[in-house]
């Protein structure tokens, strides 16, 4: 059996975590607070030729009237000499308006909001909304080094969200600083696992493509196996199962088990048919031969094989019973526990297997012990399953990367 049947490329993994579009959602604000209008400028008051139209714009923005709120506005900036706090605070009822208004201008908040900004007088109480805001507004707007800077002055505020954490990973990845952009993915999950959660599968995602943009195979790859753990897209499990079909020494029965994978996970090609088929005829499984065929709808020369390696199989079986319970040695327990499997005798098999197991003396360990998580998973048991597959993982080569494949499968779906 020809085991280079598919290959994986790093670069081919691009394809399975491309960029995420972020889209900036404005939280709900409360309008501004009253100007408090004072008749000479003092720190955080405003002068009444200023708070005037400010309150009047906020009354008409409670009426609606945004065209007149606007006006007013207009009024409070022709004041002279304005201080650096009557300037946030236009600014600060501007962007309140284009926000709110029926058909928001989100170019014009956005520049309101980097106006605040810009005034340096806002109280520290507001900044963390108003960096939070200013940063979606400018990463909208596709400022992204804006964004950047304004998700950095947040986090000195409060700990980021995984909407602003999202938004300074694809940002730092949109202006082409992939070791930073992967630098704030491993926070950002590092962050939900502190808090009990599963890192999310886009920023995963992301991480991903700028491990490939800064050639870190060895991070992607350990990334590509936790978006397996969390992903039920096709094209991330045809990366994750096209690293397990890569694997140097692997034989057909090992084949075999992917093969029952990628049944599971949605990868089998219209070739994998007559593939496994053949191995399982090899492998003196007619059984799952016949079923694979006939799921396939590949009538022919093997599914005639497997008809007639079929009539006697069952008799066989028990020839094969009477064989192990004779032998010291394992392997035709596992054997005899593989055939039961194919049948949908699935006690029968886990029960064979952990005596082929536990007796002893067998060539591939790992091999029998994913082959056991497989008819423990298929009886219903999975944390069993899981807990088999983890421990064959940990034995090794090429059966220990098969039974490392199937553990990824099974943390996604316990998940």
């Amino acid at each position: 059996m020809n085991k280079s049947i598919r290959r994986a490329a790093m670069a081919a993994l691009i394809s399975a975590a491309t960029a995420t579009a972020v889209t900036a959602v404005i939280p709900a604000q409360a309008a501004p607070a009253r100007a408090a209008p004072q008749k000479g400028p003092a720190p955080n008051q405003v002068r009444t030729v200023v708070g005037k139209p400010l309150n009047d714009a906020q009354k008409l923005t409670e009426a609606k009237d945004f065209a007149g709120a606007l006006a007013k506005i207009k009024e409070a900036e022709a004041a002279k000499d304005r201080t650096p706090f009557e300037n946030y605070m236009i600014a600060k009822y501007t962007g309140f308006i284009y926000v709110n208004q029926p058909m928001p201008d989100y170019e014009a908040a956005r520049a309101a909001y980097n106006a605040q900004i810009e005034s340096g007088a806002a109280p520290d109480a507001e900044k963390a909304s108003m960096y939070g805001i200013a940063m979606r507004l400018n990463y909208q707007a596709k400022d992204y080094a804006g964004a950047i800077k304004d998700a950095m002055e947040l986090a000195a505020f409060q700990p980021l969200d995984d909407t602003s954490h999202l938004v300074l990973i694809q940002s730092y990845y949109n202006v082409m600083d992939y070791a930073n952009s992967a630098a704030a993915a491993k926070a950002q999950i590092a962050s939900r696992e502190a808090a009990g959660m599963k890192p999310t599968e886009d920023v995963l995602g992301l991480l991903l493509n700028a491990q490939i943009r800064t050639k870190d195979e060895a991070g992607a790859r350990t990334t590509l196996d936790t978006m397996a753990t969390v992903s039920k897209k096709q094209e991330v499990w045809e990366q994750v199962m096209d690293f397990a079909l890569s694997q140097q020494g692997m034989t057909d029965h090992h084949l075999l088990n992917l093969y029952r994978l990628a049944i599971q996970v949605g990868t089998f090609k219209d070739m994998d048919y007559a593939a496994m088929a053949t191995i399982d005829l090899t492998n003196q499984l007619p059984a799952e031969a016949k079923a694979v065929l006939t799921k396939g709808n590949k009538p022919g020369e093997l599914l005639t094989q497997a008809d007639q390696m079929g009539a006697k199989d069952l008799d066989t079986l028990k020839e094969l019973a009477t064989e192990a319970a004779k032998q010291t040695n394992g392997e035709i327990d596992v054997k005899l526990g593989e055939s039961y499997y194919t049948y949908g005798r699935y006690d029968e098999a886990i029960a064979a297997l952990q005596k082929g197991i536990e007796k002893g003396g067998l060539k591939d360990v790992a091999d029998a012990q994913t082959t056991l998580g497989i008819a423990l998973w298929a009886a219903g048991k999975k944390p069993e399953a899981l807990a088999v597959f983890e421990k064959a993982a940990a034995a090794g080569g090429p059966g220990a990367s098969v039974a490392h494949t199937w553990t990824l499968y099974g943390k996604r779906e316990a998940a």
